[in-house]
């Protein structure tokens, strides 16, 4: 069995996801049913665009497959007072993904969305759930539902693809603790495909600093990219 991080579950939007798997599984999602995903890409053709074991570095091991949950986590924000459009939220679920864990058990997670459709909607509904968060990045801090706090700031990223847009999004669990979710998320659309890679870290306290630099996940996040073309 491995536990798995997820910002969404810290903040209680979903069910906890759990999952027990081998490092021979693919790790990519379960597809969506055909309403929620509108491409004209084929799945074999989406599946190679996903980033792998070679494009993330040493230190990671593909995870086990996604699940409909795991899916539905890409239109959640992290602010009890934002919220995406359920119709837009149907439309951005993922087309597929991947998620990436870490061989030393460290506490840390990485997970890829691919989000498909087409080139002028996807367009918008990507404003629509950037324009959600950068409502809850009004605010420094928002507490969350399970008395903790969350706090959003834009990351600067590249001028990559056709649109994009990136956070830091930094939640403690709860008052009593100190643990800090410290995830960096950032979307990137390349015609009617957008990738959506996020790289979540458990710090000790919120004064402590990532692992893994802003500059690396960048780096990461130009591969996947890439991978689409752009």
């Amino acid at each position: 069995m491995r536990s798995r991080v997820s910002l969404i579950a810290v903040l209680g939007i979903v069910v906890v996801i759990g999952a027990c798997g081998d490092n021979g599984t693919t790790g990519k999602a379960t597809r969506p049913t055909p309403s929620s995903s509108v491409t004209t890409i084929p799945s074999a053709q989406l599946d190679k665009m996903l980033l792998d074991v070679g494009d993330v570095g040493a230190g990671w091991q593909v995870g086990p497959p996604l699940n409909p949950e795991d899916l539905s986590g890409f239109t959640q924000i992290p602010c009890p007072d934002s919220v995406v459009n359920p119709t837009i939220a149907k439309r951005l679920t993922p087309a597929t993904g991947i998620q990436f864990e870490p061989t030393d058990h460290s506490r840390k997670h990485m997970i890829e969305f691919l989000v498909t459709g087409d080139a002028q909607r996807l367009d918008r509904d990507l404003q629509a759930l950037s324009g959600a968060l950068e409502a809850c990045s009004m605010a420094t801090s928002t507490t969350a539902g399970t008395g903790g706090t969350v706090k959003v700031e834009k990351l600067p990223i590249p001028e990559l693809g056709d649109q994009r847009d990136a956070y830091v999004i930094a939640v403690t669990a709860s008052p009593d603790s100190q643990a800090t979710w410290y995830v960096r998320s950032a979307v990137v659309r390349v015609g009617s495909v957008a990738t959506s890679l996020g790289l979540t870290e458990i710090l000790p306290t919120p004064q402590d600093q990532p692992h893994i630099s802003d500059e690396e996940f960048v780096k990461i996040l130009k591969k996947a990219v890439a991978k689409l073309g752009g």
